[in-house]
């Protein structure tokens, strides 16, 4: 079924490129709400963004929403990551700047403000989006592409050679717990070399070893180290899911992708919706055919069950 926040929370903190402070505060939604960032910092009937494929604008190291007023909000794919992770369906998130704050670089801040605010179900149905067809993209680095599936699995390949990321791949079929366990806390991360071309061009202006890893060739200048030894492709995963979320609703297939990033995802979206057949909407999960799949969360231990 649809889910909401139990009630109204609140983060503070910077935007990674921007450098600016920024507070959000998201709140319960109705159903069939969705996603929408509200910016507080203009005019009412300008201000409000809807999360969809169809308002996705930019997507140069991070993913960009914009609404047909040219009012934006920035790097958005955390915080969506941690709604899907947690099934979030409808919420309202006003922000007063234009820029999601980056915490800790991961999504665990938002996931941990989520459960403590409580996830609410709703009594409408979620409509899921299966893909039907194989869709890839490609450019002159990498490719993503979407295939047929019962479930939603990641499978993400990354490779920077000469430096101690290294090649890495990472599988997963998506769920509550399996988000909360091996995704929700992996950190973005940067090479040092391109720190000063990403200031150059305005980007990474808030970012310092609080909120990112740092890869100087065959070194992690964080003083504590990673989190996990394949924490960067587990974190382009994470930012994955967030992109993925942009569909507006929960896609069924398997995601694959070797040295992707936010432009292709975004544009693998784009291109999912241009024509008809390549998904199907449906509010029956067909991994358990005939009936709902709803999940129950229990607060006391922090965990998802699957129910009828």
């Amino acid at each position: 079924m649809q889910k909401t926040v139990e009630k109204e929370l609140s983060l503070v903190g910077t935007g990674i490129h921007l450098g600016k402070p920024v507070r959000i505060n998201i709140k319960p939604a109705p159903p069939n709400h969705g996603i929408v960032f509200k910016r507080l910092d203009v005019i009412e009937k300008k201000s409000l963004i809807k999360t969809t494929y169809a308002n996705i604008f930019s997507s140069e190291l991070c993913s960009t929403l914009i609404n047909n007023y040219g009012i934006s909000v920035k790097t958005v794919e955390h915080l969506l990551a941690a709604f899907s992770g947690v099934g979030i369906s409808n919420a309202l998130i006003e922000i007063d700047n234009e820029e999601i704050p980056i915490l800790d670089g991961s999504s665990i801040k938002f996931v941990n403000s989520l459960l403590e605010a409580g996830v609410r179900n709703q009594n409408n149905p979620k409509n899921f989006c299966f893909i039907k067809k194989t869709i890839e993209v490609t450019n002159n680095n990498g490719w993503v592409k979407m295939e047929p599936a019962n479930e939603l699995i990641l499978t993400v390949v990354i490779d920077y050679p000469k430096t101690c990321i290294g090649k890495q791949k990472f599988s997963l079929t998506i769920s509550p717990e399996s988000f909360l366990s091996e995704l929700s806390n992996n950190r973005t991360f940067c090479l040092k070399k391109d720190i000063n071309g990403m200031r150059k061009r305005g980007f990474a202006l808030g970012g310092n070893l609080d909120n990112a890893i740092v890869v100087d060739g065959y070194k992690i200048l964080n003083p504590n180290g990673l989190r996990r030894k394949d924490e960067f492709v587990r974190h382009k995963m994470l930012d994955a899911l967030g992109d993925l979320s942009l569909a507006g609703f929960p896609l069924i297939g398997h995601y694959m992708s070797f040295c992707g990033g936010h432009r292709l995802n975004n544009q693998l979206i784009r291109d999912i919706f241009s024509d008809k057949t390549n998904y199907k909407i449906s509010q029956f999960y067909n991994k358990k055919p005939n009936n709902y799949i709803n999940t129950e969360f229990n607060m006391q231990n922090q965990s998802y069950r699957a129910v009828s």
